[in-house]
């Protein structure tokens, strides 16, 4: 991979892993575009590094939240909430790559994971969730006061994040929009949102950390240095979107994307 693709990936991977429109998605759709494979060792390494630097931009844009869950005490209800809404994404991440025999988690990494035509129908999947989740209600619910039964619901949160596993489905904006269903505040569904991607991103850089050896260091710089930039970009960008109920903007931009895609891939089969 040259330098120029890896920016490029590095771009599109800041900007939609923040953004509601999928990372996993975009990247798996850009990839088949420049003809950039990101399977195999060098490919997996490649991808790890994008989201190390997602993983950064979330430690320096939340790092009074992340402060706050040690310091001056540990906060043992929000770092519980946290486990409970990262547990169904872990379990789901482990088995794909820990539970299944060796081929048949490469199936699902080849024809699922990376798969364009999952991407496209996913974009409308998460086109359909941001348009829901506008609609009117009351929001109540905050990081500060999340107990009982609004306690246990963010396990129907974390429920998202697993399926957003699947690219296309936005892991972003099927957690805040899941979270704005069931009342919570819409700066709070934010924090939490992205407090569970860095436990997410980071677990998913773990089970990853024995390919990150097997790249090339410019490119590999490069890919890293744009998604961080890019990462910073999006996150702003969403916390402005998400406060402004701007969401259906998202989700028009998904369904098209969607569409397009579908029809570009029925077009080369």
């Amino acid at each position: 991979m040259d330098v120029i693709n890896a920016i490029i990936l590095g771009a599109v991977q800041g900007l939609t892993e923040f953004l509601p429109v999928s990372s996993s998605g975009h990247l798996v759709l850009v990839s088949h575009l420049l003809h950039q494979d990101l399977e195999g060792e060098a490919g997996t390494a490649m991808s790890v590094l994008l989201h190390l630097g997602s993983l950064l931009a979330i430690l320096i844009v939340f790092r009074a939240d992340i402060v706050r869950l040690f310091l001056p005490r540990l906060d043992l209800r929000k770092l519980g909430l946290l486990f409970w809404a990262s547990l169904p994404a872990a379990i789901v991440g482990i088995g794909i790559k820990k539970g299944l025999p060796e081929a048949s988690s490469a199936w699902v990494e080849g024809h699922v994971l990376q798969s364009p035509w999952v991407a496209a129908c996913g974009l409308l999947v998460t086109a359909t969730v941001l348009w829901l989740a506008e609609r009117p209600r009351e929001l109540r619910v905050t990081l500060q006061d999340a107990k009982g039964r609004d306690f246990w619901l963010v396990g129907v949160i974390g429920l998202a994040q697993a399926i957003a596993i699947l690219p296309g489905v936005s892991r972003s904006g099927s957690t805040i929009c899941v979270a704005l269903m069931l009342h919570w505040v819409r700066n709070d569904a934010v924090r939490l949102s992205f407090l569970m991607g860095m436990i997410a991103i980071g677990g998913a850089g773990l089970l990853e950390a024995r390919h990150i050896t097997q790249f090339e260091a410019a490119p590999a710089i490069s890919g890293f240095a744009s998604s961080l930039v890019f990462s910073l970009i999006g996150l702003t960008t969403l916390k402005l979107v998400v406060g402004r109920q701007k969401l259906r903007w998202f989700a028009a931009y998904c369904a098209v994307v969607g569409v397009v895609a579908l029809v570009w891939l029925f077009a080369i089969a």
